[in-house]
């Protein structure tokens, strides 16, 4: 499959990724091929979707309202579920593009990718290690700019409210104590990482031993990212994916403009 010629479908999951992201990955998609469908789902009646709300016209996105019915249940997902499903029968597109930091999607990717569908992820740091090796390609979403959210800004404006009322301090603490132990909890989880230079390094050794030969650098990058999702050259400090390779272990050869070669030394 052509990596730069995809059909993208775009489901974002907006109660677990900030909007503060959208802007690059617009970017880093259409570096991939033509996104299609373009779908966001929440709750866009709270105030913490403000951020969302705001870029319907300037990402051309389509909200999907799902209100939060009951505490604990979470609609958005399901709906995301429901809806990639649909999209993956209509066979309008040959990838799909689930933008979130919740593991609950590890199942949805993994069954996209039966059917043969290009999955690509795009999540915040703590988004959990078995949604990541379930996709094709993962993005790891940074601040956009250093720049907070709308949500965090007014968050972070408002006075913080205090309470006489014995039975609402004791809900509170009650919720906190939940929410301290989903945090730990949350931290025993792996999350995404930057992938050890010598791991990609000992991959990329074992491709060329079993070619026993010089193989174009493209594919040797494809390879890597089926191994590695989260992969991405830039967080090695390079610009070009020729110049992160130990010019003592490999040796590349530039064939055209753009087109490489690696073998070992």
């Amino acid at each position: 499959m052509n990596e730069e010629n995809l059909t993208i479908a775009l489901l974002i999951d907006t109660d677990n990724v900030s909007a503060a992201y959208m802007s690059d990955l617009e970017q880093k998609l259409i570096a991939l091929g033509k996104v299609t469908y373009r779908r966001m789902y929440g709750d866009f009646t709270r105030d913490q979707s403000k951020g969302w709300r705001e870029l319907v016209n300037d990402f051309s996105l389509i909200p999907v309202q799902q209100y939060t019915y009951t505490s604990g249940k979470n609609a958005t997902d399901s709906r995301m579920v429901i809806d990639a499903m649909d999209i993956l029968y209509s066979g309008n597109v040959n990838a799909m593009c689930i933008m979130s930091s919740d593991s609950d999607f590890t199942g949805l990717a993994k069954r996209l990718k039966e059917s043969n569908i290009f999955v690509i992820g795009a999540g915040e740091k703590k988004t959990p290690q078995s949604f990541v090796k379930a996709c094709d390609r993962f993005f790891l979403m940074g601040e956009a700019d250093g720049a907070e959210t709308e949500e965090r800004k007014s968050a972070s404006k408002k006075p913080k409210k205090t309470t006489s009322d014995p039975d609402k301090r004791e809900a509170e603490t009650e919720k906190k104590e939940r929410r301290l132990k989903a945090d730990g909890a949350e931290e025993k989880t792996k999350t995404v990482a930057k992938v050890p230079k010598s791991a990609i390094e000992r991959t990329v050794a074992n491709l060329l031993a079993q070619k026993n030969g010089a193989c174009s650098l493209e594919w040797v990058a494809t390879k890597i990212y089926q191994a590695y999702p989260q992969f991405d050259f830039r967080d090695y400090g390079v610009k070009k994916s020729y110049e992160f390779f130990d010019k003592r272990k490999f040796e590349l050869v530039q064939v055209s403009n753009s087109n490489w070669t690696i073998a070992l030394k």
